[in-house]
């Protein structure tokens, strides 16, 4: 895979793709979004294509494959939901190519339109490809920008806080019973954790329109070198040893983050609880060197 094969094929597919859903009356609009058509980080040989589509029986797309099969030769597909709770239908096409279709219903659009807003994964790019009712001119940004970041409040900064070292303390308690498994899964969920804390640690630190994008995109673009360093040590191994020590880690990480946010914005959280929950599981670590649990 090059760039060049990418943007061959991508091209050649929003075509046949455009052509098919203009002779398909039950899709009204679609869009692309992401990063074949952003203005920053666009499409690399690796990109896949994402488009949104608004039809009348949004549910026939997202439940079947038929429709796909005649766009090209169709490896796998089946209906997922993004990052932001969208329905979607995934497609592996021969070659490895990918296509995303994000499948809404015409009144989710109809919505959209009679609230003038705008949908959130339009802010950084879009294309308009179809729009048989003409809509589309009242839901464009007048120009591409990063979305805007919701503010860090006292509730959300305090309650995130509280379930990192909640949740710290259950993973803990699996590394010393050698649940390897149920680490791995307690991980992620610290890691989500751990992640909203960096972006409001960045934005405190760069103001509120600082773009830390989403999930964890381009994270060693926007964060801070001396973070992105720290990184490194927070995933483990699947290893108990390993395990543990990244915990340690990820611990010491978020309570340095938790404060200095707390320094710069005033905001206040439980200290008790969060020396408590450092201290238990310091404590244990003399355990980790013995013999694993079985």
């Amino acid at each position: 895979m090059n760039e060049t094969d990418a943007t061959l094929f991508y091209s050649s597919f929003e075509s046949k793709f455009t052509n098919w859903a203009l002779d398909t009356d039950d899709i009204r609009a679609a869009f692309i979004v992401g990063s074949q058509v952003r203005e920053s980080h666009k499409a690399d040989a690796w990109s896949d294509m994402d488009i949104v589509i608004y039809a009348q029986n949004p549910k026939y797309y997202l439940e079947n494959d038929n429709w796909i099969k005649d766009l090209g030769n169709v490896i796998c597909s089946f209906a997922f939901i993004t990052a932001g709770n969208d329905p979607e239908r995934l497609t592996l096409f021969e070659g490895g190519w990918q296509v995303d279709f994000v499948i809404h219903s015409i009144e989710n659009l109809q919505s959209i339109v009679l609230s003038k807003s705008i949908p959130n994964n339009f802010f950084r790019g879009v294309k308009v490809i179809i729009d048989k009712d003409n809509v589309s001119c009242n839901i464009l940004p007048k120009k591409f920008h990063a979305p805007v970041n919701m503010p860090v409040t006292q509730e959300k900064f305090a309650n995130t806080i509280q379930m990192f070292w909640f949740a710290a303390i259950y993973m803990a308690k699996q590394v010393l019973r050698n649940e390897l498994w149920i680490v791995k899964m307690r991980d992620w969920d610290l890691k989500i954790l751990m992640l909203q804390i960096v972006e409001w640690h960045e934005q405190v630190l760069n103001g509120n329109d600082y773009d830390t994008w989403h999930a964890g995109r381009f994270i060693h673009d926007w964060v801070n070198a001396d973070i992105y360093k720290e990184l490194y040590k927070v995933f483990a191994h699947f290893d108990r040893v390993d395990s543990w020590d990244g915990l340690l880690a990820s611990i010491s990480l978020f309570k340095t983050l938790s404060q200095e946010i707390e320094e710069k914005t005033g905001f206040t959280y439980s200290h008790e609880f969060e020396s408590y929950a450092y201290s238990w599981i310091r404590s244990h670590s003399s355990l980790i060197k013995s013999s694993p649990v079985v």
